[in-house]
């Protein structure tokens, strides 16, 4: 796959769209740009002696994206264009960051995954299918345990959740973002459920 070269005013209306919602925007970013990162996730851990598999780099450029999705794009509206800097450029300072993250911490708590709030509205299906034992639970507990039950998700699950959960993405719109067939998907989805499902059980709730 060829490194993208959008010129700097596709990288200003790129990102206002995303600024803005739309989704479309997102999928167009994580397309537009993948590529870039797997190539740069492979060369850093290269550069560094790193041990790694196919998991590995996949792990590492989901979490890329979804440090540049969360938050209402946060990471992505540090982006400033100076002195040259393009986009892809600035992804790829983002990429390296990320990888020398996971270098310094491997061994510690694996990629040591930030924690994401996720409101327990946006996740409507676990609240449907567990909500006789949600029910007596306080709001904060509530909280707390689906925040701590997503951090222990892989990358490439956190960021299937905030795309269908918090962004409302489609399971066939995210499939073809990731390029994961729908059917896959389809499993993912139901595991990422049983699994925050499960360790709200292992609780005590």
């Amino acid at each position: 796959m060829n490194e993208p070269h959008p010129t700097p005013d596709e990288d200003r209306r790129l990102l206002s769209r995303c600024f803005s919602g739309d989704r479309k925007a997102s999928e167009n970013l994580v397309r537009r740009f993948s590529g870039l990162v797997y190539k740069t996730v492979q060369r850093t851990l290269l550069t560094k002696n790193v041990p790694f598999s196919k998991q590995d780099m996949e792990d590492l450029h989901n979490t890329v994206f979804l440090k540049l999705l969360e938050h209402e794009c946060k990471k992505l509206r540090q982006y400033r264009g100076k002195n040259g800097c393009s986009l892809a450029s600035w992804i790829r300072v983002v990429t390296v960051r990320t990888v020398l993250n996971h270098i310094r911490k491997k061994g510690m708590d694996a990629i040591g995954w930030q924690r994401k709030r996720l409101a327990l509205e946006d996740i409507s299906e676990l609240k449907s299918q567990r909500a006789e034992t949600l029910a007596v639970m306080e709001r904060s507990e509530q909280e707390r345990l689906l925040e701590e039950g997503i951090q222990h998700l892989s990358a490439r699950d956190r960021l299937f959740v905030k795309l269908h959960f918090e962004k409302a993405y489609s399971v066939e719109e995210i499939a073809e973002t990731m390029r994961i067939s729908t059917q896959n998907l389809y499993t993912i989805k139901h595991r990422v459920i049983q699994r925050i499902k499960n360790y709200v059980e292992k609780a005590g709730y």
